[in-house]
């Protein structure tokens, strides 16, 4: 597929190629050019650099863009090799960067501030990976990341389009099917992070500044971030796949009883199409109340219904499918929404121009202290109230 920037890179190559064609014309011909063919040649060049500089915008985006979406998605990674060295450039930079140099911890390369003495920098997502890691309902929602903070309508699906489920005859007419379609606004807010860190702290090469700085601010802002992503969940996935008997308020019932206890997590489960339950997104989201219910669940032969991770930093398995905690769902009470199972792809987590990340020494100077600040833009929506439903407890 032509990408845009192919098609820009082409056009560039096309005007390169004429305003050669304008200037061979005076050299064959010994003279200069005219005043036409200048202003013609001046103008192709112009309008080739021009394209050559959207070309490098278009492509840098992509590249944020992609290395975000990847810190997302391996929140909690070990450390060592590549990210060692990266980790260390965010030390370099919290160490010996000057006041208004800024740390983008959503590329992989950039120029420092030629002041900062830095140079090119290789920069790790820490803070991010230690957002995701505090926060785990990230790992399995959609991230859109944009350039700016403008409101973006979005398409939401409350009933989708199906066949017609006789068989046609021949000459019969095709029924129509249409989605439901309407939009929801996805906007952004900002939140921000400041901490003042001793200056002693920071000349002390044993201490772990980088650390400190990236679990405080990746911790408090990935918390933020999630909690917008959880209640934008409340929010948009608002059909009930099971609802517990009349009584049932403050757990899932007795598991020796029928239809209680865990049935009510298989009754969930089957309320969710298959679509969305195969995909990889998949997976149990649950209060911390009612995950210490579930995880007490045992089956009829005496076997936990959660299942622990086989190996260290996956989830527990519920029905074969993950588990998250959220700590904006309900806990168990009259007329509540405890659990949530789906597909989160259907939750968009925005984040508008990456992370910014500054320091100013000036800002703590009467203290003897640096000032790090950090602040994200983020906003979240969920498009399919079908991709992920609830299970509901009665009024009473």
């Amino acid at each position: 597929m032509t990408t845009i920037a192919d098609q820009l890179m082409e056009r560039r190559a096309a005007l390169i190629t004429k305003a050669q064609e304008v200037a061979q014309k005076g050299v064959t011909e010994d003279r200069n050019l005219t005043v036409e063919e200048q202003t013609a040649f001046d103008e192709m060049i112009a309008e080739a650099t021009g394209l050559e500089g959207r070309v490098k915008a278009i492509l840098d985006g992509e590249n944020r863009a992609r290395d975000l979406e990847d810190s997302f998605r391996k929140g909690g990674a070990g450390s060592g090799g590549d990210a060692e060295k990266r980790d260390g450039a965010l030390g370099t930079w919290a160490r010996e960067s000057r006041a208004g140099d800024t740390f983008d911890v959503a590329l992989e390369s950039r120029d420092m501030s030629g002041t900062g003495g830095l140079g090119k920098a290789s920069v790790a997502s820490t803070l991010w990976e230690y957002a995701v890691a505090e926060s785990q309902i990230l790992s399995y929602a959609t991230l859109l990341t944009t350039t700016d903070g403008n409101t973006i309508p979005m398409p939401r699906a409350t009933v989708h389009a199906d066949l017609d489920p006789a068989d046609l005859a021949p000459n019969a007419p095709i029924i129509e099917s249409d989605s439901t379609l309407g939009t929801v606004d996805l906007g952004v807010s900002k939140r921000g992070f400041k901490t003042d860190v001793p200056n002693e702290l920071i000349q002390d090469a044993t201490f772990d500044v980088e650390g400190y700085i990236a679990r405080n601010a990746g911790r408090r802002l990935g918390a933020n971030v999630a909690a917008a992503a959880e209640l934008a969940a409340i929010a948009g996935f608002t059909t009930a796949g099971v609802t517990t008997g009349a009584g049932i308020l403050t757990g899932l019932g007795s598991q020796s009883t029928a239809g209680q206890g865990s049935d009510y997590l298989i009754d969930l489960f089957y309320s969710v199409l298959a679509p969305y339950r195969a995909s990889s997104q998949c997976a149990w989201g649950m209060s911390d109340l009612a995950a210490a219910v579930v995880r007490k669940l045992k089956t009829s032969t005496g076997d936990p219904v959660r299942q622990p991770a086989l190996t260290a930093g996956t989830p527990d398995l519920v029905l074969g499918k993950p588990t998250f905690t959220a700590t904006n769902f309900d806990t168990f009470g009259a007329s509540k929404k405890p659990i949530y199972f789906g597909d989160w792809s259907a939750l968009i987590v925005r984040i508008a121009g990456g992370l910014r990340f500054e320091r100013s020494a000036e800002a703590g100077f009467g203290n003897d202290q640096t000032v790090f600040r950090a602040v994200v833009r983020r906003g979240s929506v969920g498009l399919d109230p079908n991709a992920v439903k609830f299970l509901a407890t009665p009024a009473s």
